[in-house]
């Protein structure tokens, strides 16, 4: 009597098991993504947070070494109040390129850790945030933090143009709102510090000098104070901005 020994059945998946688990994956995947892409986000805006937490420390430090005075804006295209603050960081210099710029620009920096590329071959600092133009005017003399009043609510840098390798734009829109019924865009010249500042217009696919409100729907700031916080498109007063008045 011959015995046979017993042979193993190959187990496959059906068709039916097999679009299952295909099923899965995707529910998986339509969850997990989303969710990945927000915690993205959510960190670019933390580290832009911390950016202009350490722009509005630098400028507060160089400030006391100045008299209370701020360092002036530039003139021109020269990005001269970042190339000052830069040197009041303690942080390692190779960092110093990418404290200026937001990782949330939809213009992304061409090299982060090192400030020379092509479209900036001089290496010099690069920049996606803005000054407050009535305390450090272009091509004037900076004002002294004295005169500002309330300087815990007072803005003093910001979230501003897209393209950090235009090295040279230094935007400065953070103004006293009377001059905003001389720029274009239709944000008013209205001085009520209870009044809101226009966002109808903002628009983040440019390079305009608005303030950019690139971290689901809030732009990052520092205040003259030195801290750092956020505001939802819409909630910026005049009393954020007028830093002369009560």
């Amino acid at each position: 009597m011959h015995h046979h020994a017993p042979t193993r059945r190959l187990q496959a998946f059906t068709l039916i098991e097999l679009l299952t688990v295909i099923a899965i994956i995707g529910i998986l995947a339509a969850i997990i993504i989303p969710t990945v892409g927000s915690v993205r986000d959510s960190a670019k805006g933390s580290a832009c947070l911390s950016n202009l937490r350490q722009v509005g420390l630098a400028a507060l430090v160089y400030a006391n070494d100045n008299k209370n005075f701020l360092p002036d804006a530039g003139a021109g295209n020269d990005p001269a109040w970042a190339r000052t603050l830069s040197s009041y960081m303690t942080i390692p210099a190779a960092q110093r390129a990418s404290i200026f710029t937001c990782p949330g620009a939809l213009v992304p920096i061409e090299e982060t850790t090192n400030p020379y590329s092509a479209s900036n071959p001089t290496g010099d600092i690069v920049i996606t945030y803005g000054m407050h133009a009535g305390l450090m005017p272009r091509g004037a003399k900076a004002l002294s933090l004295s005169k500002v009043i309330r300087p815990s609510n007072i803005i003093l840098a910001a979230d501003m143009c897209q393209d950090p390798n235009n090295k040279g734009w230094s935007p400065n829109s953070i103004e006293q709102p009377s001059i905003f019924a001389s720029q274009s865009g239709g944000r008013g010249g209205s001085i009520d510090p209870a009044e809101y500042i226009s966002t109808a217009t903002d628009d983040d696919n440019g390079s305009n000098k608005w303030m950019r409100y690139r971290h689901k729907g809030k732009v990052n700031v520092t205040m003259v104070d030195g801290h750092a916080t956020a505001f939802t498109k819409g909630q910026i007063q005049n009393r954020n901005v007028v830093y002369t008045t009560e």
